[in-house]
């Protein structure tokens, strides 16, 4: 008889900036359809995604500000430049941010799925059957918690630009 070793399944990085008393710890992979927790998760998601902002710079700012960073944190996370950032953030930059930018800031801030589409959404881009677009789509959907250098890492793996330049 063959010995079965139990393994536990591993999910990618857990968010670690979380929201105050949400399930943002969790990514969803993480949370079995059949527990309170899945109906609390979409419950407090469904109720962030009714206050966020409608512009991309105030989310953006919503988001750093729930999650307590500033904007230098949010360079060094997402190596996008502070000053774009700021500008970003305050509504200053009226240009439209490249998909690039807008993955990469996704992929600092930590953010799961739904923010991360909405954030995109708000840029003005949207994703379609692009290689790149399905690329950082995948970023977007299985990567929260990993590192802007993982990331771009993994993009360049597959011939795919990377979010963002590294220093």
């Amino acid at each position: 008889m063959k010995k079965t070793q139990k393994t536990s399944i591993k999910p990618q990085a857990m968010v670690k900036a979380t929201y105050q008393d949400t399930a943002f710890n969790k990514v969803v992979s993480d949370i079995p359809a059949h527990t309170p927790k899945f109906k609390t998760y979409v419950e407090q998601t469904s109720a962030i995604m009714d206050e966020l902002p409608g512009k991309f710079g105030a989310t953006l700012a919503y988001h750093m500000d729930k999650l307590h960073l500033t904007n230098e944190a949010l360079a060094g996370r997402s190596l996008i430049n502070e000053d774009t950032i700021r500008k970003y953030r305050n509504g200053s930059n009226k240009s439209k941010p490249n998909i690039q930018t807008v993955v990469a800031l996704c992929v600092g801030l930590q953010l799961p799925l739904p923010f991360s589409l909405d954030l995109v959404h708000k840029s003005g881009h949207t994703f379609a059957g692009e290689p790149s677009d399905i690329a950082y789509l995948m970023i977007l959907s299985t990567m929260t918690g990993s590192s802007i250098y993982d990331c771009n890492a993994l993009l360049r793996s597959t011939g795919v630009p990377p979010l963002a330049k590294e220093k």
